[in-house]
């Protein structure tokens, strides 16, 4: 399945959304993410499954205000 994440063409097998963060995102890091510019909270992306030419924005999460 091919996916534009972060505006790049990836080839990916994972379905699940949380499976793709696995695999592009270390554990250390805090990230939100939207899939289709829709915002999927952290509960949600096991749940989240994936379709061919889905756009996934991965955002590093930073502190402050």
């Amino acid at each position: 399945m091919q996916l534009y994440v972060n505006d790049e063409l990836v080839q990916s097998e994972h379905r699940q959304l949380s499976a793709l963060i696995d695999a592009l995102v270390s554990s250390e890091q805090r990230v939100a993410v939207a899939v289709n510019q829709q915002v999927v909270p952290r509960s949600q992306w096991s749940e989240c499954l994936l379709n061919d030419n889905d756009r996934i924005d991965i955002f590093e999460s930073i502190a402050g205000g």
